[in-house]
Parts: structure tokens; sequence; C-alpha cells
């Protein structure tokens, strides 16, 4: 639990450090308008069409349609997306255009930059690539940028850097330049690589809060729902990038989805919380503590709310940090007991299932104090997510701070399975192979090496990798 609130805080802190180094950019504003008729039709209409995940806040950055892995392969100042047949077990560069060299923005799945915030999904025969407005945003023009960041560099070059020309190095920053001005939208890549239509959303927004799609539009909120502050649902337009916006409470956060609702936590308090501003944080952050934190099946259109359990506040920062994640109907959760002398002895981890309203232990005792459970959303097409519910992958680590072990959970028999092969290359010792998605025909894709400018992925059935088998199927590039 420590661990948790730990990374939390991190990533906070990483977040204030990078604002302060950007150039100043005006705050993205979410319109204060509600749908129009014709868009509300269409969020009636998308109503009947379940969610799936686009994004779990955790690595690996991919996205599982069942028979493919779509994800991005990064290069210097540029990313390529790419399509990984698990019935060909070959991986490509999702270009089908004839003669494409695959390194400028004539190529369908060419991106500049470093992909960051990117997040990739499916919606039938259509690959989107979303790109928010990158924290490190720059408004200024090419020449500006030019001026102020590229010259310096060419005097001093930087780290990784210092074998490129002249051009070589002007040309890697332009491209970092392009992703750090692009406002925010969608690439929208057609006919297996084909074509690429670029829709630019009707309002920049930030990195982190749209990860939900019905289909036909992606949802999250608008702000973190901290702070005092009351959130606005926040729906964008897959077609035309319209951004439109639903009501929320006070201090409420979107943390899940399944079927036609998004699933939504927030504190429940005798009293109405007060404006922090007026009774002083210390105050109002002592309510909160006292807080019950109420989980809701939340339907955007409608606005209709239904509980599904109440947990204990625990004194993190979103209330809800023993949370990790919704997978097949399940909300599974850290059980732990706080310590007088601070922080809190983890005990086990359990999942509750919303259909039944029955709470299961998964493990009591935690077996190895170093196991946590990252986020067990997956970013998977909503047939294809059901299925992963079963095996929950755990990490951990053998040392002071580098996580290098694995353990998979059958959530059906029970059986923990401690991963005993590892990478063949990596830059940690004693490597597990990490899991990325698991194929509609029962295997695991995995990451079986990785390197500065080269990794290897591989296919294997799911009894045969939980006996030790390393019989894998090679992933080929194309």
């Amino acid at each position: 639990m420590m661990k948790r609130l730990f990374s939390l805080g991190l990533a906070a802190a990483m977040a204030l450090s990078l604002a302060a180094c950007a150039p100043k950019a005006e705050s993205p504003a979410v319109p204060e308008t509600t749908a129009t008729a014709e868009i509300a039709a269409a969020e009636a209409a998308s109503a009947a069409v379940e969610f799936y995940a686009v994004s779990n806040g955790y690595y690996p950055n991919g996205f599982n349609a069942g028979d493919a892995w779509y994800s991005l392969e990064v290069h210097l100042g540029y990313c390529l997306l790419t399509k990984t047949d698990y019935a060909a077990a070959t991986r490509r560069v999702l270009c089908s255009v004839p003669g494409c060299t695959h390194d400028s923005e004539s190529c369908p799945a060419w991106l500049p930059g470093r992909g960051t915030g990117l997040k990739t999904f499916t919606v039938g025969d259509t690959v989107y690539v979303y790109h928010p407005v990158p924290t490190m945003n720059y408004q200024g023009s090419w020449d500006n940028y030019y001026a102020e960041v590229v010259e310096p560099k060419l005097q001093e070059r930087p780290a990784g850097l210092e074998n490129l020309t002249e051009e070589e190095l002007v040309a890697y920053y332009k491209n970092i330049y392009a992703e750090a001005s692009a406002p925010t939208g969608f690439y929208c890549i057609e006919g297996n690589g084909a074509s690429r239509k670029n829709v630019e959303t009707s309002q920049n927004l930030p990195q982190g809060i749209l990860r939900w799609c019905d289909g036909t539009a992606l949802y999250g909120q608008s702000v973190d729902g901290t702070n005092g502050s009351t959130p606005k649902g926040c729906r964008v337009d897959l077609a035309d990038g319209s951004v439109t916006t639903f009501p929320m409470m006070q201090e409420e956060n979107i943390v899940g989805a399944r079927g036609t609702k998004l699933l939504t936590t927030h504190p429940v308090t005798d009293a109405p919380l007060p404006n922090p501003n007026e009774v002083g944080w210390e105050v109002y952050w002592d309510l909160l503590q006292k807080a019950t934190m109420e989980y809701d099946w939340l339907d955007p259109v409608t606005g209709e709310r239904s509980k599904v359990l109440e947990r204990p506040h625990d004194g993190s920062t979103f209330g809800n940090a023993d949370f990790f994640g919704l997978l097949d109907g399940k909300l599974y959760f850290e059980d732990w007991t706080p310590l007088e002398e601070g922080g809190g002895q983890r005990n086990a981890y359990c999942a509750y299932d919303a259909t039944t309203g029955q709470w299961a232990d998964l493990l009591r005792p935690i077996p190895n104090e170093s196991m946590w459970l990252p986020n067990v959303t997956v970013t998977a097409l909503p047939d294809c997510a059901e299925q992963q519910g079963r095996y929950l992958w755990f990490s951990g680590s053998d040392n002071v701070s580098l996580e290098n072990l694995t353990w998979v959970l059958d959530t059906q028999s029970g059986t923990l399975t401690a991963v005993q092969q590892e990478m063949t290359r990596s830059q940690l010792p004693h490597q597990a192979v990490q899991y990325l998605a698991q194929t509609d025909d029962g295997r695991f894709l995995l990451k079986t090496s990785e390197g500065e400018t080269e990794e290897s992925y591989a296919l294997i059935g799911i009894e045969a990798f939980l006996q030790g088998s390393t019989d894998y199927t090679p992933i080929t590039e194309e």
C-alpha cells in the first residue's frame, strides 16, 4: 500500500516538475455548453454499445483486438504504429502504401515525437491513435522553438544524440516540436494501413483524462476531482472531434467502465463538503479522511447513478488508492490495516463481484512482501477483455527498487505461479518475460527480450507457459 501511495505522489511531483519547466500555456478548457440535440441523440444511440478501456494508466501501452495487438514502436524522434497478427505470428508497420519507407509523415503509421500520452484502440476496421496536448506543450512558432531549444542543443549535444549530424539533429527536434505543439486529436488509420485521416477536437484536452470508448466516442473527465473541485464528465466524438460534457459530483472520479455504464467513486460525508478555500485545507482534508468512498455505476447519457458498494477512505489523495481496477465485472482491492506509527499493513488482495455482491479473497496473506498488483484494467475490446479476467499478473522485486519478478494467479483454481521464464536479453538481471496480452485462441503474447534498439516477442499456450515451458512461437518482423 505504501508503495502505491508513493507512486502516486511521485507521479504528481513529476507532473508538477514538468509543468514548471514547460513554456506557459493557457489552461485547456472544456466547454460549459450542454450537448446539442444531434449529439445528444448520438449519445443515446451509443448507449447500446459496450464500453471498453483504451488506457489503464499503466504500461504496456497497446491495444488487444483479440486477433491482433496494436502498439507503438519508438524510434529517434518519431513512432510507428505496428500490428502484431496472432494467427500469422508476424509484426509489421501498419502501412500498406506501396514503396513506403515509413520515415516521414506521408506514411499512415508515422507519428512525430516520442509518443507521449498516445492511446491506441480500434473501432471496427479503423485503428485510432488519440493524442492529447502534451505536458511539455509549446505554443510558439517553429522559429521560436528553434531559437530557444534547437540552437543551444547544436552547441552542446544532448546525451545519446552526439553522433547525429547537424541536419539529423534539426530533423529530430522538428519532430519533437511537431508533437509538442500539436492540438488534441485523432489519427484514424484505415484500410489496414492504406490511408490516414486526422481529426482535431473542438477543445484542447490535457493528458490522462480520456480512458474509455463506446465505439463512437472517448469518455473521461475534465479535471481530476481533487482540491475541492467538481469535475465535468467529458465526451469526445470520434467522427468530428466535438467535445461535450455531462455533470459529475464533487470530488468524483471515473475509475472504470463496463457495459453501458461508467464506474465512479466519490466521498460521502455526514454534511456537504465545504469550500476548502473558505474553511481551510486542513479542515477540508480532515473531513475527507472521515468520509466513506462510494462506488457507483453512472449512465453518462441519463445521469442516473446506482450504488455498487462503499469502502473507507484510505487516506490517499483520491481516497481510493486501495482500488486496483475493474475487470470482468469485478472490482479489485487491497485489504490493509492502518498502523499507529503511520503507513499500513498489507493483508490481502480481494475482489468484489458487482453482479452477485459477493467478496472473494485472492491472496491472503500476500506471500511475498514485494508483490503488488498493477491496474487490472485491460485495454481490449469488450469480449476480449472479459476473457482476460481469469489470470492476474503480479509484479515484484528481489532487490531494492527494480521490478523483475512476476507471478500469475489463476482466479478460477486459486493457483499462484511464480514465472521462471526470463528474458533472453534485458536491462535488469533475472528479468521475467513481460506479459502484453491474451489472445482469443488461448495464448499469451509476451515480450521475451528488450534492449535500447531491439525487442523480441512471442506467443505461447497458457497452460504450457504456466508449466514453465519456453516453447515459444516467435513473432517475426515483416
